[in-house]
């Protein structure tokens, strides 16, 4: 890709793939003196296409190209361990490559780019991977995508907090290969506690009612970070198992419906939310929610999905979230950075879902109400 200039049809499949807005495309026409009358993507494309590329107009597409690598998405799982044993000694050696040649029976279409360790920093344990993708039914100039993950192991108490993040399938299912040898070696050396099982956070650990407190716990502010403003999109499927129990304002308005996406503003006030009595028949599997950043060195906003996203094994999907939608006022962008905004929110609410968790999971509310 980098010992080519492109141009016609292969300058199309960069300029789709890439995360460029009209204005970019405008100032690279700008730059050649050419004026579109059009502000349209579908006029400004054809005509870029008809021109030939300077090194640095093709640096400027990769890098936006390589910008659109998906968002970051934010799981945990709780490892229940002996409080005794020493931090430095949960430092297991995760070879990935060895793993990787023991768990797949076929060649996969990515490759771990170097050869990834646990290292200690600031009383926490980071393993940090970075994948080769490769596509052959994707355009050329989107063919490799580079993706990263991490794995975050925190000691507290008799419990080891792991915090998976990943950028796509391909990643995630290098964590949890990972996760697995390491959940492996843990007990082989009788560092977890017996009789104790190691949770993550599923979708069927939720009565339906427990389960929307749960997502609607999320539905404030969290000191110093974000502020709730609205709920902008609610995704539910409806729990037909006792049918004959359904109130009659829902029979018919779920008649026949297998999954209802809401999009809107301020669903917080919308009947499925705001009627508790509904909450048994309805399975909410994600919702987003906006909120304005507080005290974090700059204003702007923010929209974040908390999601089981697995629709083919709902049951055993595990609870995540990411910020879908990230925005800092154009005046402050020098003052911070993305990531450490980013890195920021993804403490506190990953913090706050473990808490909630433990308050809201089917076997506490058993535990409480016998």
């Amino acid at each position: 890709m980098n010992n080519i200039l492109p141009n016609g049809t292969e300058l199309r499949d960069l300029l789709s793939d890439s995360v460029l807005t009209t204005n970019h495309i405008h100032r690279l026409l700008r730059d050649k003196g050419i004026i579109a009358q059009n502000s349209d993507k579908n006029s400004a494309f054809p005509i870029y296409m008809s021109l030939l590329l300077s090194p640095q107009e093709f640096n400027y597409l990769s890098e936006k190209n390589s910008e659109k690598e998906e968002k970051e998405k934010v799981a945990s799982v709780v490892i229940p361990i002996d409080e005794n044993i020493e931090l430095a000694d949960f430092c297991i050696d995760l070879n990935i490559h060895e793993i990787l040649s023991n768990k797949l029976t076929y060649k996969p279409t990515y490759e771990v780019i170097g050869s990834p360790i646990l290292v200690i920093n600031n009383d926490e344990i980071d393993y940090e991977i970075r994948l080769k993708s490769t596509s052959n039914i994707k355009g050329w100039s989107s063919r490799e995508s580079y993706h990263n993950a991490s794995l975050n192991f925190k000691k507290e108490k008799d419990k080891l907090i792991v915090t998976k993040i990943h950028t796509s399938k391909d990643s995630e299912k290098v964590l949890n290969f990972a996760l697995d040898n390491y959940e492996e070696q843990l007990n082989n050396k009788g560092y977890t506690r017996k009789g104790k099982k190691i949770d993550r956070i599923l979708f069927n650990d939720f009565t339906n009612e427990n389960r929307f407190s749960f997502f609607y716990s999320f539905a404030k502010d969290f000191k110093n970070v974000l502020e709730f403003e609205e709920i902008t999109d609610i995704d539910i499927l409806p729990d037909y198992e006792d049918s004959k129990a359904l109130p009659e304002s829902l029979k018919d308005f779920l008649e026949n419906v297998n999954t209802l996406n809401l999009k809107g503003k301020k669903l917080q006030g919308h009947i499925f939310i705001t009627q508790k009595e509904n909450h048994n028949f309805i399975q909410l599997k994600s919702i987003k929610f906006k909120y304005k950043l507080s005290k974090l060195g700059c204003d702007g906003n923010c929209v974040i999905e908390f999601e089981f996203p697995d629709k083919k094994n709902m049951d055993i999907s595990e609870f995540q979230f990411n910020i879908s939608n990230l925005s800092i006022n154009k005046e402050d962008r020098e003052k911070v950075t993305l990531r450490t905004i980013t890195k920021k929110i993804n403490g506190v609410l990953n913090s706050h879902k473990l808490d909630n968790y433990e308050l809201y999971q089917s076997k506490n509310i058993e535990e409480l109400q016998s």
